[in-house]
């Protein structure tokens, strides 16, 4: 029971959190190790994030910048490969604090560059290659690439409309790449996918609370709170 009761709750976050405020993923993918293995828990978590990821982007797709897509998808495409190869060489508890360290040294970066009113170029090339090679590792390896992703987009000074449009389509490629990869390693199976559908009128159920939820936060409020979500992210990894 307690093992429905907790994917239930994670499919239900990743409703919330792909349509509307994105980072509250984090805390699914917290609740579902508690019921399984770190590793395993990835694949059951995968569909819920890529059928959101698909319901959002279904609501969102005009509030997206596409230009940040051309830059950030390719390096993340990388990324994914080489957590691939990672990801059966480096124990659960090492990767986890040192993925952990990157985020929470990243958003040290950003509030450092936020007090000195440092400008970071929207178009930098090399930034977006950097991130989204990190997000595309972290996603492979731990489900955790949405503090990369969302200090990224904050640093893009774009709207909260075009944040959670720009990251679910991000997403989506990015969780649809995976999916080979995780089945590969074992991770989805056609036992853990029945259950997945079994619970998806919960991923339902949470699209329409973000979406709810988004639309009534102001813009500076949702910049506050998607910087705690990385912050509670980043801790997370540790553990």
């Amino acid at each position: 029971m307690a093992f429905y009761l907790v994917l239930a709750v994670s499919a239900l976050i990743a409703g919330v959190a792909k349509s509307g405020v994105p980072g509250t993923a984090i805390l699914g993918s917290v609740l579902v190790p508690l019921v399984m293995p770190a590793k395993l828990s990835t694949g059951y978590v995968l569909p819920f994030l890529l059928f959101a990821d698909i319901i959002a982007v279904a609501y969102w797709r005009k509030a997206a910048v596409m230009r940040y897509l051309v830059m950030l998808l390719p390096s993340m495409f990388a990324g994914v490969i080489a957590g691939f190869f990672l990801m059966g060489h480096i124990p659960d508890a090492i990767y986890g604090k040192a993925l952990g360290s990157i985020v929470l040294l990243l958003l040290a970066t950003d509030a450092v560059c936020r007090r000195k009113n440092i400008q970071i170029p929207q178009n930098s090339r090399l930034l977006a290659y950097g991130m989204g090679f990190l997000c595309g590792v972290m996603t492979m390896m731990a489900n955790a690439a949405g503090p990369v992703m969302m200090l990224y987009l904050l640093a893009m000074n774009i709207t909260k409309e075009q944040f959670v449009g720009t990251n679910a389509w991000i997403f989506l490629i990015n969780n649809a790449f995976k999916l080979p990869f995780s089945a590969a390693l074992g991770l989805l199976t056609p036992g853990s996918f029945s259950i997945n559908l079994i619970l998806f009128p919960f991923v339902i159920l949470g699209s329409v609370i973000g979406v709810f939820l988004v639309r009534r936060i102001s813009g500076p409020s949702f910049e506050k709170l998607m910087r705690v979500m990385v912050l509670i992210g980043g801790i997370k990894l540790f553990f």
